[in-house]
């Protein structure tokens, strides 16, 4: 009789596992047992599922979010660049023979110039595209790389300070992409020559600080702040995190962001 009983628990273990209905036992008590443990295993796969869905709809709603914002930034800077520009060389063409040589080459000037800006603001975009997954590299990897990348294509001086070690790979992903949203708003807005990077880990708790000498600007509430800053507060929000600006005209730009770790594991 015992056997049986052991038969069937691993019956009814199997059947749980696999989301069926288990078979009633003789005894009461391991019945009872039995069907309130498949009720909470049902309450969870279902608690589970939905959590899955609902972190597929919010991915979703953030990649349609980002293909908005990337269609709205070209068409605000390059596509407009471009725009001015094709219409100073329609007119210079069009004007070619009547125009003298000083006004025709101020005329060219121009042109460069915002061809140069177009330029600029597309290694923007370009740099804001770069992938979030950092594959097998680690976070600090990464921001190398990005940070190599930047001092390439602009002519921002970059420096890079840190003392970080393992931490969970979606902490790793919020803070590549923070970072790239930061320098990005560095490089349209801020007007500066110098870029700190600072990435401290403690046992509770990482700090990413990121500091410009740019331009700065009059800082109201966070309700104000462009869509990229706004980007920024909710990955923050989402780790449970904090975010400080630090700024005033003419006097650069510092943010302060503090992510809780609340385990070591990834």
């Amino acid at each position: 009789m015992e056997e049986i009983s052991r038969r069937k628990m691993q019956v009814n273990l199997k059947r749980l596992l696999a989301g069926k209905e288990v078979v009633s036992f003789a005894d009461p008590d391991l019945d009872a047992s039995f069907k309130s443990l498949s009720g909470k295993l049902n309450l969870l796969t279902e608690a589970v599922q939905k959590a899955e869905n609902q972190g597929l709809v919010k991915e979703e709603t953030i990649i349609e979010k980002e293909r908005k914002r990337i269609a709205r930034d070209l068409h605000d800077t390059v596509s407009q660049e471009l725009f001015a520009a094709h219409m100073i060389l329609s007119g210079v063409s069009q004007q070619a023979l009547k125009l003298d040589r000083e006004k025709m080459q101020t005329q060219l000037q121009s042109v460069a110039a915002i061809l140069e800006t177009a330029q600029k603001d597309l290694r923007v975009l370009l740099l804001h595209l770069r992938p979030v997954e950092l594959e097998d590299k680690s976070l600090v990897e990464g921001i190398q790389i990005l940070l190599k990348e930047l001092e390439d294509k602009s002519d921002l001086k970059v420096s890079l300070k840190q003392n970080v070690s393992k931490l969970p790979k979606k902490i790793e992903e919020h803070i590549f992409r923070i970072l790239q949203e930061l320098i990005s708003n560095t490089l349209r807005h801020a007007q500066a020559s110098c870029l700190d990077v600072y990435l401290y880990q403690t046992d509770v708790e990482l700090q990413l600080k990121v500091v410009d000498n740019g331009i700065g600007f009059q800082l109201g509430s966070l309700d104000d702040l462009s869509y990229g800053l706004r980007n920024i507060k909710e990955r923050v929000e989402d780790m449970a995190g904090t975010v400080q600006l630090l700024t005033a005209p003419k006097q650069g730009l510092a943010v302060d962001i503090r992510i809780p770790l609340l385990d070591k594991e990834s």
